[in-house]
């Protein structure tokens, strides 16, 4: 794999408020939760939520930073993911809204985040249906938009029962770590087994020298033993 470098290499300021600010930590213990479960034998479905924006385009969010190889454009979340579905050998499930339904220019799109979570609005998914039933194992991969996943990560949770299933937790941010994604996934899927601990990494930082620490994170898990 060549070498790729960021297409930003500094987040604005607006973007530490639209992501959020409260240092980089994996650690999301929850003393008052039962252990973390451990992966079941079956197969792995990695679902991500990934905004990216048109080249050219200022790209200065966690939602749209974005990772350049070959030639090719890849948002943060949509990078970690794929690299992680490549390590565990899983299955991908890109969640996505109607084309056009998010801004492309960065205060826009942090204005309409943001007047989207307040609202409590989980927009229709226009992502392909998979059937649930085939997968064991859940990795949700999501960018941290103002302290929490994005709306569409909610729609997925709407449109899918988790029951019994291991659910694990990577996010992209700018600096709000996993902020409340195990948490809002736990309240979400009562009956699943989500992971307390998660893997979590600025989205400037996205890139191919992480792949020695998604390991550890993969190996810790059960996932991989590579």
């Amino acid at each position: 794999m060549k070498r790729f470098t960021i297409a930003t290499s500094i987040l604005s300021l607006m973007m530490m408020l639209f992501i959020a600010c409260s240092g980089d930590n994996n650690d999301n213990t929850d003393p008052n939760v039962s252990p973390d479960p451990k992966p079941t034998n079956g197969k792995t479905l990695v679902a991500y939520f990934s905004q990216t924006v048109p080249e050219g385009v200022d790209a200065t969010t966690g939602a749209t930073n974005v990772v350049r190889e070959n030639g090719n454009d890849y948002g943060a979340a949509q990078y970690l993911a794929l690299m992680v579905a490549r390590k565990t050998d899983a299955d991908t499930l890109r969640l996505t809204a109607a084309s056009g339904h998010y801004p492309v220019e960065y205060n826009d799109l942090a204005a309409f985040a943001r007047t989207e979570r307040d609202n409590n609005t989980h927009p229709a998914l226009t992502s392909r249906r998979v059937n649930m039933a085939d997968y064991t194992n859940i990795i949700v991969v999501t960018p941290i938009w103002w302290y929490t996943v994005p709306m569409p990560v909610y729609s997925f949770l709407d449109a899918y029962d988790l029951n019994g299933k291991s659910v694990f937790v990577a996010t992209t941010h700018a600096g709000s770590g996993l902020a409340d994604a195990v948490a809002v996934i736990r309240k979400e899927e009562p009956n699943a087994k989500v992971l307390n601990n998660g893997f979590a990494v600025s989205a400037s930082n996205v890139s191919n020298s992480i792949s020695a620490d998604v390991d550890r994170w993969l190996q810790q898990l059960g996932l991989t033993d590579r």
